[in-house]
Formats: C-alpha cells, sequence, structure tokens
C-alpha cells in the first residue's frame, strides 16, 4: 500500500533545463547535501506556495537595510500599535489570496513561506502537546517587538493563543496543537 501510496503522490515528468540554471541547481544541492531531485521539489514547493501568489497578495521585496533604518526612527508604541492593526486586517486578506482558506495551519504555512524568502532560519519543533516556532531575523529588538505584536494580532483573530518569547534577533511562538490540524 505505501508504494501505491508514494505512486499517487509522485509523478514522474521531462523538463528542459537551461545548463547553467542545472549547474547552479546541482552546485546548491551538493552544498545543502541533498539530492538533486529533493531540491527540485523543494525549489518548485516555493514557488507554488510563495513565488506565484506572493505579489499578488501584498508582499514586495525591500531591502532589510531599509526597513531597519525605518524602524530605528519609530517608537516602540508606534511599532506595536501599526503591527496589531494590521495584523488584525492584513493576514485575512494575504491568506484568501495566497491558500484559499482562513485557518491557523494555513497562516503558519504563510509565516514559513515568508521567513524562508526573506532568509531567515524558521524551526519547528513538536512534541505532544505544543508546537514551537523559531525565526531568527537578525533585524534588532524592534523588529521582534514588531513581528510579536503582528502574530499575536493574527493569531487572536484566528482564535488561537499563541506564546511568545523574543530576543533582539529571533522571536519563538508556541501554540497548543490543537490549534494546528492540517491536511497533508
Amino acid at each position: 500500500m505505501d508504494e501505491e501510496f508514494s505512486r499517487e503522490k509522485n509523478k514522474t515528468v521531462t523538463f528542459r533545463i537551461d545548463k547553467s540554471v542545472l549547474d547552479k541547481i546541482k552546485s546548491h544541492a551538493t552544498f545543502e547535501r541533498i539530492t538533486l531531485n529533493a531540491l527540485v521539489n523543494q525549489l518548485l514547493a516555493h514557488a507554488v506556495d510563495w513565488d506565484l501568489v506572493a505579489s499578488k497578495s501584498g508582499w514586495v521585496p525591500v531591502p532589510k537595510s531599509l526597513l531597519m533604518a525605518w524602524f530605528d526612527k519609530l517608537d516602540d508604541k508606534t511599532i506595536q500599535n501599526i503591527a496589531e492593526e494590521k495584523g488584525k486586517m492584513v493576514s485575512r486578506d494575504m491568506l484568501y489570496t495566497m491558500k484559499g482558506k482562513y485557518d491557523v495551519w494555513e497562516w503558519i504555512s504563510v509565516l514559513r513561506g515568508r521567513a524562508k524568502a526573506a532568509g531567515f532560519s524558521f524551526t519547528q519543533l513538536e512534541d505532544k502537546n505544543e508546537l514551537k516556532f523559531i525565526m531568527r531575523h537578525d533585524m534588532g529588538i524592534k523588529w521582534s517587538k514588531h513581528f510579536k505584536s503582528f502574530y499575536e494580532s493574527a493569531f487572536r483573530e484566528l482564535g488561537c493563543t499563541v506564546k511568545f518569547d523574543l530576543t533582539e534577533n529571533t522571536i519563538i511562538y508556541k501554540l497548543d496543537r490543537k490549534y494546528a490540524h492540517h491536511d497533508d
């Protein structure tokens, strides 16, 4: 049965890929110590889940140094107020545009995709009761506070209670497993 399921889940296709692109992909796969097949699947999944829908959902690429300079000019209360206000509205619009539904697991999926697109480290740890997500952004404490307020507001709108810890460059959020039902 596992073999039958595997055949249903995976399909074999053939593509012509520019040699220079293929060389870069092979080099990256070697560097990451993963198979070429695994890397191509990761790249295609990210393209489908993020690249094709992010800009249509309002995401724009902005240099990290520019964002950090803007935040340096803002006080903590202003950052918190904006993040809380936008967390209520923006997350709903993004989820419907990017995922077609509005739920906790899809929100986590968007946060994971955003972290990857931004080059942030994103780790998910699980135990029998709790899911823990760790995002290292290296943008300073004001950004940690922004992410906390924005994410907290979005999760609250989804009816999900989340616990947060943060450092200067990392935000950690934890939620009960009951909130994260997903279909894989």
